[in-house]
Order: structure tokens, then C-alpha cells, then sequence
């Protein structure tokens, strides 16, 4: 436990809708006096024609890279009526309370300029890419990430995914202390919720209705608790046991049809 800091003046970075969610429940609790809401896009590294076959053949496999060839060719026939940006749709507006920020990276210069002159207190991570110490550093009392995912035992990508191909029968939420490791830092808040190990429905969609019903609301009320601990100098950290922790990646098709397999399997098997 450590001294009161007061009301906070929070940044929260994030590359998706995720960081609206948040930014707008912690400008609501008396804990935190102002938030600025950080967004950049998503870093992908430019990928060359062969490049991206070989992305999508390995994350979709070969159904999935016919149904997208024929997607863009339903587009083009289109004549101009999608936008062709592939956005995602918008999500939550954000309240009026929140100022908003977008850059083309957190590790730009203007971005870390904009963080250092609005001298937030405490940052944080609400589905970002791995940011370096330049960044997480800023804020005076440095940053918490929120994490889908169990720590130590489920570090990395995939939310509900690996946890539900390894027959687990619960998913994790972690809120920790960034480190320059990733998903390493100290845990401030953890809870777990049940998962059903052989849905009856098709997996994969069970895996997003899961994210969506239980991670993303219970992850924003995660950080808001952590948030006002911290506030009030109630935070309790624990370390992660390092012999414990494994760390997982965005899964290619061949594991989405191995998860299918298995689910199946279980099924047959009443769930064991």
C-alpha cells in the first residue's frame, strides 16, 4: 500500500474502441479529475503482394483466403459503394468530458510531446502494440495495462482462444504494471470467469460472443477498481511467478481447425 496521489489526470492509449469504453467510465468516478484518450492505428509492418497471400493463407487458410479473394471482387462489381477502408464500426461515442488525441504512432516524437506537456498522472493500456520505456515512462506514476488473459499462465494474444483449446474451464482478466516484458509486470487486479470448455456452437463464434459478453465489460470494470486504488493508495501488487508464465500468439488456421477438432472431441466426450 502506498500514499494517497488524489484525483488523477489519466491518459489512456489504446488502438481500438476499447480505450472509448474506458476512457469514458473513468472520467465518471471522483477518483480521476481529467482523461485524455491516446489512439493510434494498429502497427503492421508493410507487407508486399507475396507477403500478404502468405499472412492471409496462414491466419485464414485456404477457405478463408477464397472467401476474401471473392470479397474484393463482390466489392469491385460494387462500383464505389464501399468505402474500402475495412474499418471496424465506431463503437462508443466518447463523452465531451474526454479530450481525444489521435497519432500516427506512440512512439512519435509529437506523440510523446503530447503526452509530456499534458503530465498525466498514471497511463493506461487498453489494446495497444508493445510500447517502449520512452512512452510507459511518461506518466508520473507510470502505467497499467489492461490484459484478457490470465498472468503469468497466459501472456500475449488470443483472449479466450488458447485458454479454450487447452480444455481450460476459465478465462482470466489481469490489470498489471507495465515492464518492458510483455504482459510481465506486477498484477494489481485479477479475476477469472467460467468458460464452457465444449460450446455447442461453433467455437470461433463462441470465442467472440465470450470477448464481447464477458472480457470487455468486466476488463473496463477491472481497471476502474484499479484506477481508484490507486487513486486512494490502495493499490496491492503482486509479482508474477516467472516459472509459471507462458505466452501465446495470434493463432494461424491450422489451430483454429485443431480448436475445432478439440472442441468436437470434447463434446463427444460430454465435456469432461
Amino acid at each position: 500500500m502506498s500514499d494517497a496521489h488524489g484525483p488523477l489526470h489519466v491518459a489512456v492509449l489504446s488502438c481500438g474502441d476499447l480505450g472509448r469504453e474506458v476512457a469514458n467510465a473513468l472520467i465518471g468516478i471522483p477518483e480521476v479529475s481529467n482523461v485524455c484518450l491516446v489512439t493510434a492505428p494498429y502497427r503492421r509492418r508493410p507487407l508486399g503482394l507475396v507477403g500478404k497471400v502468405r499472412h492471409v493463407w496462414r491466419t485464414q487458410g485456404p477457405a478463408g483466403f477464397a472467401s476474401i479473394a471473392a470479397d474484393k471482387v463482390r466489392r469491385a462489381l460494387a462500383d464505389g459503394t464501399h468505402d474500402g477502408t475495412g474499418a471496424p464500426p465506431a463503437g462508443p461515442a466518447l463523452t465531451a468530458q474526454v479530450e481525444h488525441l489521435h497519432v500516427a504512432d506512440f512512439h512519435d516524437e509529437t506523440c510523446r510531446t503530447a503526452l509530456r506537456e499534458r503530465a498525466p498522472d498514471l497511463g493506461v493500456l487498453a489494446g495497444t502494440y508493445i510500447l517502449r520505456p520512452e512512452v510507459f515512462e511518461i506518466p508520473r506514476l507510470g502505467c497499467i495495462n489492461l490484459h484478457s488473459g490470465k498472468a503469468p499462465e497466459y501472456r500475449g494474444a488470443a483472449p479466450a482462444f488458447w485458454e479454450l483449446y487447452n480444455g481450460e474451464h476459465e478465462v482470466g482478466i489481469t490489470v498489471h504494471r507495465v515492464v518492458a516484458s510483455l504482459d510481465a509486470g506486477d498484477i494489481i487486479a485479477q479475476e477469472t470467469f467460467p468458460l464452457d470448455n465444449a460450446p455447442m456452437e461453433d467455437p470461433m463464434d463462441y470465442i467472440a460472443r465470450y470477448r464481447h459478453e464477458v472480457l470487455r465489460p468486466n476488463g473496463v470494470r477491472l481497471v476502474v477498481q484499479a484506477v481508484a486504488a490507486i487513486a486512494r493508495g490502495a493499490e496491492s501488487a503482486r509479482t508474477q511467478d516467472p516459472s509459471r508464465a507462458a505466452t501465446y500468439r495470434t493463432p494461424g488456421h491450422r489451430e483454429v481447425r485443431e480448436l475445432r477438432r478439440r472442441v468436437g472431441a470434447r463434446r463427444g466426450r460430454g465435456a469432461a
